[in-house]
């Protein structure tokens, strides 16, 4: 049990991290003539969450199984 508690705490880190460093970044893109500079903040902030959150969903579908 402990190391699902650890897997959802990592997952739920996971997306304040995230958040803030969209939010980061966003602020930064929306400054005068910043957007020109990252017009594909959104791709990559889709790929790197996504990378994220399944591997973690990962390992508690294996951790899941393994109980």
């Amino acid at each position: 049990m402990a190391e699902r508690r650890f897997l959802l705490w990592l997952l739920t880190g996971i997306f304040a991290i995230q958040a803030g460093i969209f939010g980061v970044g966003l602020f930064y893109c929306t400054r005068p003539g910043g957007i020109e500079h990252c017009p594909d903040i959104a791709d990559r902030y889709e790929k790197t969450f996504t990378v994220m959150i399944a591997t973690t969903l990962a390992l508690l579908t294996g951790n899941s199984v393994k109980e």
